[in-house]
């Protein structure tokens, strides 16, 4: 063991191993720069194609005429005619509502206009005699054959007459108007339909009684099924890029591979808690409104379709895609490889000498995979989409071949 050891400290032996390890370090330090230095690009091809600019959103279908036929007067129902799902025409009853109470304040006003009128012809009777007794004082005090006091005294029961007769005469036009509100009250207690459609919502039962002096009690929901709107949920991301008149593309949950067309019709000018009517504009200060304001914001794009064969129900969800631009026969490339600064693109060209050129470009629309290139390339020209080192290749190769069995 000694004797090995000498043999390795001796300078004959040392000098030539030092010597290959000095020579071998270099050797693998120029290996790994050479890897370093050899990149693997991969490209995507400048070519000819079509492109669409859409946004995507989900919706929900609603009636375009929603309508909640409600109660007007008190009482029992006393008759239920239709029921969910039915098919009605404007006019036609809905509901009664029991009228004894409306039918006795009407007949209790017509007795009180009955006695008024009787009252009217008394007044009026009087109203003549005085009037003849104020004239023939009149012409009495004329020869002296009255006293003034006699005249005075027909004057003012003449006038006084004439007073009850315009009193009672309001009195009859008093009751005549609410002798018209009673006809009407009667007629609330028979509910009819204001349009055609079908009864979507039936909250109430027969027996019941609705107060119509705190809320107004809703007896039915009808909607026109056959004019159909589609509340497109637009974030605000996307608002600015969407205008009435664009074509709307859209699918239900239960036909997903059926595409149906529509237009966007309008954009609601306030955001969707607005419209609903749940918008607190106070919420936005304080600790609450740190959290509202950090809350996604939508807006309510409509688009009205017809639905004649009754497929689309009220609260169906949609999946639609808006067309916002559209350019065909244009040069596209891949949008990952185009880079953005300062309101300038680029993209990395690779020539044909197999160096990397940064080139300026004017883009157009994009649909996100794609974009349009308008100036700064031509067709068949080869953009960097990535690039990877032979090293990290042949590491990512090692790292996924199969293990042995």
């Amino acid at each position: 063991m000694l004797e090995k050891i000498k043999t390795l400290k001796n300078p004959k032996v040392w000098i030539p191993v030092s010597a290959i390890i000095v020579l071998l370090v270099a050797s693998l330090s120029v290996w790994f720069a050479t890897r370093d230095d050899d990149i693997i690009y991969m490209t995507e091809k400048v070519r000819t194609g079509n492109i669409s600019q859409v946004v995507e959103a989900t919706g929900e279908v609603a009636a375009v005429n929603l309508v909640s036929v409600g109660a007007q007067v008190s009482g029992q129902i006393k008759k239920l005619y239709v029921v969910l799902g039915q098919e009605v025409k404007q006019g036609e009853m809905i509901a009664e509502i029991d009228s004894q109470t409306q039918e006795n304040t009407l007949n209790t006003d017509r007795a009180k206009l009955d006695n008024y009128k009787a009252q009217l012809e008394a007044r009026k009777i009087i109203l003549n005699i005085s009037r003849k007794q104020y004239e023939r004082e009149l012409v009495l005090i004329k020869t002296n054959s009255t006293s003034q006091q006699n005249l005075e005294n027909a004057r003012d029961a003449y006038a006084t007459a004439r007073a009850n007769v315009n009193e009672m005469e309001s009195l009859i036009r008093q009751t005549q108007i609410a002798i018209n509100t009673d006809e009407t009250n009667l007629g609330y207690t028979k509910i009819r339909a204001p349009l055609n459609g079908t009864i979507v919502s039936v909250p109430v039962e027969e027996g019941q009684t609705v107060n119509a002096n705190q809320t107004t009690p809703t007896i039915v929901q009808i909607a026109n099924l056959n004019d159909m709107e589609i509340d497109i949920e637009i974030s605000e991301g996307d608002i600015t890029k969407v205008k009435p008149g664009m074509d709307v593309d859209y699918t239900i949950l239960s036909e997903p591979n059926t595409v149906f067309h529509a237009k966007l019709d309008s954009i609601d000018p306030g955001l969707t808690t607005l419209t609903d009517g749940s918008y607190d504009k106070s919420g936005s200060s304080g600790s609450s409104g740190s959290s509202s304001s950090t809350a996604a914001v939508y807006y309510y794009g409509r688009a009205y379709v017809d639905n004649p064969d009754g497929k689309l129900r009220i609260g169906m969800m949609t999946q639609n895609t808006i067309h916002v631009s559209s350019a065909e026969n244009v040069l596209i490339v891949p949008s990952i490889t185009v880079t953005s600064r300062q309101g300038k693109h680029a993209v990395r060209v690779l020539t044909d000498k197999n160096k990397v050129e940064r080139r300026n470009v004017e883009v157009g629309i994009s649909d996100g995979v794609f974009t349009e290139i308008r100036s700064g390339l031509s067709e068949g020209e080869l953009v960097i989409s990535s690039e990877v080192s032979k090293g990290e290749q042949v590491g990512e190769t090692s790292r996924m071949r199969r293990p042995r069995i």
